[in-house]
């Protein structure tokens, strides 16, 4: 097999589903690929196999200074393309995607969510339909993503590849079987339902707790663990006092194995408003959770009602094949204590439901460590082939 090089191009290795994918590709592409991994901040909290090379950018400032870290990472990439003479540029995020089309040949963009929600406003949608169909390959972690990237941004359908995001089972068990620390234990003691994912406006957590509420009115003894950090913590940590829920609802912030926690807790709960393709979700099928997801675009739809029409979206309870859906939050809810939406409680009734329902619950943990082989990275790596030869 003739050997060939990538560089992975993304703006750091830590939270989030295309870091996460550049760290299992790293780890599991076969030897014959060369790997550097190219990062605007030297940022890393996943694993990763290859050379590892730093832009030292930042893009944390205004516009113009914005503009010139850009430009001033584009010319040290185009130097590190010279040098390394890459047969492909894999670039994840906005930014990285058009530093990497202006800087080599072969780009593949990696599509992680609905650019309708995160790159629509003006200056994007015209960078992207002036330059990023010069890349060779779009790869859409859904195919809700792929179809808003014909429909909505001009990207032709013969550059599309449908790649799901990989989960490393053998891994997660292996994790999964690890005690948790003393100082949790007791929380464990009691049916717990489990979150994982950036505290951000999109993930919403909020809706989940306000849901709990409910939720513990019909359970007094269950808990709310939420794995993962972000700039909603505060603002979080504030509303769980209002509501007086302290004593039930716990932040365990960025844990290196949140596989140990996920294993020992009754149901996974999802209240995102969009997503790509939700790593969280299938984590936890991985560990044998039963799925409750807000049927958000994009990813739940097609994780857990894989044979419907990803149009679609719950109205009401939808018991899928693999997993609970319901309506998603599109009401904006200003006070704590205002009356639940209608999505929060079809949400609350859907989680009371599987922790009240043995059967039931024992029935979505098969199923979800069924499905979860579907994104085993034994079988997602064979749809990378294309790499290789």
């Amino acid at each position: 097999m003739i050997k060939k090089k990538i560089i992975f191009l993304i703006p750091t290795l830590t939270m989030g589903g295309g870091e996460r994918v550049v760290s299992e590709l790293s780890l599991n592409l076969p030897d014959s690929i060369e790997r550097i991994i190219v990062l605007f901040k030297n940022e890393v909290f996943y694993p990763y196999k290859g050379k590892l090379i730093s832009l030292n950018l930042s893009f944390s400032n205004g516009f113009f200074l914005k503009i010139y870290y850009f430009f001033k990472g584009l010319r040290c990439l185009k130097k590190i393309v010279r040098k390394e003479k890459p047969d492909y540029i894999i670039a994840f995020g906005f930014s990285a995607d058009l530093m990497g089309i202006l800087a080599g040949k072969n780009v593949l963009v990696g599509a992680h969510s609905l650019w309708t929600k995160v790159h629509g406003g003006i200056i994007e949608k015209n960078l992207i339909k002036m330059f990023f169909n010069k890349s060779q390959k779009f790869i859409c972690v859904s195919e809700t993503v792929a179809e808003d990237l014909t429909n909505n941004f001009g990207i032709k359908k013969e550059k599309i590849k449908v790649i799901a995001n990989p989960i490393n089972i053998e891994k997660i068990q292996k994790l999964a079987n690890s005690p948790i620390e003393s100082e949790y234990r007791e929380i464990f003691k009691n049916p717990v339902i489990i979150n994982m994912g950036r505290l951000s406006e999109e993930k919403n957590q909020y809706s989940l707790i306000r849901a709990f509420e409910e939720i513990k009115n019909n359970i007094k003894t269950v808990k709310l663990v939420i794995l993962g950090d972000g700039e909603k913590r505060i603002f979080l940590e504030k509303i769980v006092k209002e509501l007086g829920l302290e004593n039930s609802i716990y932040f365990l912030g960025r844990q290196d194995n949140p596989f140990k926690f996920l294993a020992k807790a009754k149901a996974f709960v999802s209240s995102s408003r969009r997503e790509g393709l939700p790593c969280s979700i299938l984590e936890a099928m991985a560990c044998g959770l039963p799925i409750i997801s807000a049927d958000c675009k994009s990813g739940p739809r097609e994780i857990l009602a894989p044979e419907t029409d990803i149009k679609h979206q719950a109205k009401d309870i939808e018991y899928a094949e693999f997993g609970i859906l319901t309506p998603i939050f599109d009401k904006k809810i200003y006070k704590p204590t205002e009356p639940l939406a209608e999505s929060e409680k079809k949400l609350a009734e859907a989680v009371i439901k599987v922790l009240a329902d043995k059967k039931l619950s024992d029935t979505l943990a098969e199923k979800s460590k069924q499905r979860a082989k579907d994104f085993d990275v034994k079988k997602i790596i064979k749809k990378w082939d294309f790499l290789f030869y």
